[in-house]
């Protein structure tokens, strides 16, 4: 077969092959419509969508996007990419059309400028990062369900990473169309697809003041957190850690530095909460 490449494009009809190829490889996953996409690579403050696309006589059949981000790296105001959708169509697998567009988007955003890519991947996904594109694992996020509030992160030198926010890029968040957020207190909240469960995604009392929004996202008395933040202290709150086992897939954040320094991250230097990625 003979493929052609091409960067990724946000047109009205671009947006919509790219959402159909999303749906067709994941059917089960509901929030794959053309609004959310545009939402995604074209709405984002930081700019819009990375990424490449791969045809066969025309027609779309695999996708590799990121989107833009800031970060603290290393002490350092750092633009990187947030890696997120990839997908190939089920005739086409096999044909490593995966690795060839992820590496083509890697180059195009170290020519831009961008200084690392980071991502959130399942067992599945975890390999083929690692090992065919050369990122580093960092670590397992930790998952714990509990009751009452989350204990804030305390002040802690010698942060490795720790991704930047704004008012203008958290209300981009909170507009995702296929989301519910309640803000309450500086903490955003979300629906899970566990009954009686809401996650916790980002305390944001120590940067600036979020109104209260007054949502209600139902009866739901347990809250799970996940991510990784070691200067939270957990020792007098309610909550456990949630076995591998209980979970559908450990989800594990990985690390690929665009620079020629090779950095590595320390897991118990880095902060990522579940408002940081395509959670919820």
């Amino acid at each position: 077969m003979s493929y052609e490449y091409k960067p990724v494009e946000t047109s009205e009809k671009a947006i919509q092959e790219i959402a159909e190829l999303l749906r067709l490889v994941f059917p089960k996953t509901k929030k794959y419509s053309d609004t959310f996409i545009n939402w995604q690579y074209v709405k984002n403050p930081n700019g819009k969508v990375r990424g490449y696309n791969a045809y066969e006589n025309g027609q779309l059949v695999a996708h590799y996007a990121m989107i833009p981000i800031v970060a603290d790296v290393f002490g350092k105001h750092e633009k990187g990419f947030l890696s997120l959708n990839t997908a190939t169509h089920p005739n086409h697998q096999g044909k490593k059309l995966f690795t060839t567009l992820a590496e083509m988007t890697y180059k195009l955003a170290a020519a831009e400028g961008g200084g690392f890519v980071v991502g959130v991947g399942n067992a599945n996904s975890t390999p083929g990062f690692v090992n065919k594109l050369g990122f580093q694992l960092v670590g397992t996020l930790d998952a714990k369900l509990g009751f009452g509030k989350v204990p804030p992160s305390k002040r802690q030198d010698g942060i490795q990473f720790i991704q930047s926010w704004n008012k203008e890029l958290v209300q981009w968040k909170l507009a995702n169309p296929k989301a519910a957020y309640k803000i309450k207190d500086n903490v955003i909240f979300s629906v899970t697809d566990k009954m009686g469960i809401e996650a916790v995604l980002m305390n944001f009392s120590t940067f600036y003041s979020l109104p209260d929004n007054n949502a209600s996202l139902g009866y739901r008395p347990i809250t799970l957190w996940l991510g990784i933040d070691s200067s939270i202290d957990w020792s007098r709150a309610k909550y456990f850690n949630l076995p591998n086992g209980l979970r559908p897939s450990p989800l594990n954040l990985i690390f690929k530095d665009l620079t020629s320094a090779n950095r590595k991250l320390e897991k118990d230097k880095v902060r990522f909460n579940a408002f940081d990625f395509d959670a919820y």
